[in-house]
């Protein structure tokens, strides 16, 4: 395990409780003894952590820490690599071509989740790039959270990583501003949640799924909802935030794009059609 931020730590513990040996290095740590609070092995230089194990876990702030440590120990790698640090697509396919060139097996892969969620078995965890490096060890990952395979593509992870980032900030967003706005009649956060948690569930997952399809299609159907539906009740949100002095930029945003997509000529589909305003650029 090459890393021992947080989540490098999260990671190395939950393979030593699944009984599997584990060695750790850090660069900023000391180069012997046992890693800080824990009975985990340190090797003794980056040199020995690479030539000593089957597979190379990597966890680091970045990928420039990446590309600076496995140059370090150019000559020494020889074990599968996979690296699950956070970053971008174009970082992670650099990467993967460094390996290539040097006859390296290299597999990158994204954390969907804080590290107290490592070794949760409904942790979502997602790779791409080597099939081999990912069929070979499928079992040791498979204890750090469920494993997915997204394709060769070695980019790919670190897309997923930050697309579903985009849901979860957007989705957390929305609880704080629903929160914050309950809030100015005194109904507490924790007695909103529970409500919210069984929409979600019961209803608001279902809509996704449905979204989901208008999107591949292309095709948003207005049957149920609509924009023009829709855009008087955004009114009344941007209206109800000022009123009790809260911030409006969220619900602004929506009725921003909302506006924008009516006036595209969406005003008789679905929600899901402001996916057409959001692909405006491309």
């Amino acid at each position: 395990m090459i890393g021992l931020n947080p989540r490098g730590m999260a990671l190395a513990q939950a393979l030593a409780a699944a009984g599997i040996q584990v060695v750790v290095w850090d660069e900023a740590g000391p180069s012997t003894g046992t890693s800080p609070g824990e009975d985990l092995p340190r090797a003794e230089s980056l040199q020995t952590a690479l030539t000593s194990a089957s597979l190379v876990l990597m966890c680091v702030d970045d990928y420039d820490g990446v590309q600076r440590l496995l140059g370090q120990a150019e000559p020494y790698v020889t074990a599968d690599v996979v690296n699950v640090t956070s970053g971008t697509s174009a970082q992670a396919e650099r990467v993967a071509a460094w390996m290539n060139t040097r006859g390296g097996r290299y597999l990158d892969g994204a954390l969907m989740g804080h590290p107290e969620h490592v070794g949760v078995p409904e942790t979502v965890l997602v790779y791409s790039g080597s099939a081999e490096v990912f069929e070979s060890h499928r079992t040791v990952l498979n204890h750090l959270g469920e494993a997915t395979y997204l394709g060769a593509a070695p980019g790919t992870a670190a897309l997923y990583e930050v697309a579903m980032l985009n849901f979860a900030w957007a989705t957390q967003l929305g609880f704080l501003q629903t929160a914050a706005l309950l809030g100015t009649a005194q109904v507490p956060a924790t007695t909103v949640a529970p409500l919210l948690i069984r929409w979600l569930s019961a209803t608001v997952t279902e809509v996704i799924s449905d979204y989901a399809r208008q999107i591949d299609d292309r095709h948003y159907p207005g049957d149920q909802e609509w924009l023009e539906l829709d855009a008087p009740l955004m009114d009344h949100l941007v209206e109800a935030a000022r009123a009790r002095g809260l911030d409006t930029a969220l619900p602004e945003l929506i009725q921003a794009l909302t506006t924008r997509g009516i006036d595209a000529g969406h005003g008789m589909d679905s929600f899901a059609s402001l996916t057409e305003i959001l692909r405006a650029r491309q």
